[in-house]
């Protein structure tokens, strides 16, 4: 290597410098990679919801699926409900800690991962989700793991990560090989990245899950911090991925080229300040770490935040997007339910308590979770007990004779299209 740099010029030595200079430069950038602001404005008018709204003019068809579980595999709650066509996935990331597929007409068909001891299952599921090739992957949070299943429900490959970073949610980039991970203010991360400066929630890594670029990065005295965390941040639209985060007004769309912010919702009333950290985290910075550790702590989440409005789920098509909003009260929260319809110059919006369809099917719908891009679907989950009283007496969806109370059911809203 000296004798290399001896037989060099001058001239061919600063070059050299020049570009050892602009790689390290360039290598700084992807670490800190800017966002870019393209960003359309969604104001949403909160200061008088009504507690119900009649969208039948809106709705095409619904459907009502029941799950069936077998008694040794049964899930006790849908945390994250996937559609691929021919299966609907479900995960159970608080209970059982298991993921189950069903078939079309809802009969159960296998468990893809469960908490285990063996190599075939897993120490801590925590997240799944179906990707642009019509692959389900499964995170294990306690392993950095990635197993994935192909659309035959068939278990093709896992990735490791190198390094244990724990992410809340983690989701493939379309078009490329990479991945994105959210996290949250945890401890963790910061010290694996070796970058205590700025510790980040949104992260961009390779198909090998290691740390390519970071973003929406923060001050290190946050770490450690407990916020209410959305069950799902990642949201496909076509070639892309949406991205939300509680107490932030933006949406994030996520392509191979870069990241935007794609909207801003501004609420009448309750948003919270741009520097939400500083404002309202920070006078209170021990309580606020603390959280979850005692009982009284978590009253935190509510006393400090009250009076707010924070994005809390997104689903998006072609015609129209679906937001629900999370209201902080005294000791809870509540839910506004909004429909923006994309078609007009200027969108429609439409909020409500709970959305009803009075005149045909005679139902009322629960928060939807997930949508079905094969049937253009926008679907929701319950139980039996809680199907019973969003029907409608005289509904002609299903006789509540037929209910069975401690089953999970899909509402499938088809909207039309205009």
């Amino acid at each position: 290597m000296l004798y290399f740099f001896y037989v060099l010029s001058r001239k061919s030595l600063f070059h050299l410098c020049l570009l050892i200079i602009l790689c390290s430069c360039s290598c700084r950038d992807r670490q800190n990679s800017e966002i870019v602001d393209n960003y359309s404005d969604l104001f949403i008018n909160n200061v008088a919801v009504p507690d119900t709204m009649d969208i039948s003019s809106l709705v095409s068809d619904v459907k009502i699926l029941r799950l069936t579980d077998p008694i040794q595999k049964p899930i006790t709650r849908i945390d994250q409900l996937y559609a691929l066509g021919n299966y609907y996935v479900v995960i159970d990331a608080v209970n059982t800690k298991r993921v189950n597929a069903y078939s079309a007409d809802g009969k159960y068909l296998k468990t893809l991962m469960e908490n285990g001891p063996t190599d075939k299952q897993s120490l801590n599921v925590t997240d799944c989700y179906v990707n642009e090739k019509d692959q389900i992957i499964i995170y294990d949070f306690a392993q950095m793991k990635l197993t994935t299943f192909d659309s035959n429900l068939i278990k093709k490959k896992y990735i490791q990560g190198a390094k244990l970073f724990h992410y809340n949610h983690i989701a493939s980039i379309p078009g490329t090989e990479n991945f994105v991970g959210y996290a949250t203010y945890n401890l963790y991360n910061t010290q694996l990245q070796n970058n205590k400066k700025s510790p980040s929630n949104l992260d961009i890594l390779s198909d090998e899950l290691s740390l390519i670029e970071k973003h929406l990065t923060y001050p290190s005295k946050f770490e450690g911090i407990t916020l209410i965390t959305p069950a799902k941040s990642f949201f496909p639209y076509k070639d892309s991925l949406r991205f939300f985060r509680t107490y932030d007004p933006y949406i994030y769309n996520i392509s191979k080229n870069e990241i935007q912010r794609r909207y801003k919702i501004t609420y009448s009333k309750g948003n919270f300040p741009s520097d939400f950290l500083e404002a309202i985290v920070k006078p209170h910075l021990k309580i606020f770490k603390e959280i979850g550790r005692t009982s009284p702590s978590i009253q935190a989440l509510y006393l400090y935040n009250k009076g707010y409005t924070s994005p809390k789920n997104w689903l998006e098509d072609d015609s129209l997007i679906y937001l629900s909003s999370i209201n902080f009260l005294d000791n809870s929260t509540s839910l506004t339910n909004t429909l923006i319809l994309k078609g007009a110059k200027k969108p429609v919006v439409l909020s409500a308590g709970i959305f009803l369809e009075k005149e045909k099917f005679k139902i009322s719908f629960p928060q939807f979770t997930s949508y079905d891009k094969k049937t253009a679907e926008f679907l929701a989950s319950c139980t039996g007990n809680q199907l019973k009283n969003y029907l409608f007496k005289d509904s002609p969806l299903i006789s509540v004779n037929e209910i069975v109370d401690d089953s999970f059911y899909l509402i499938k809203v088809k909207f039309k299209h205009k």
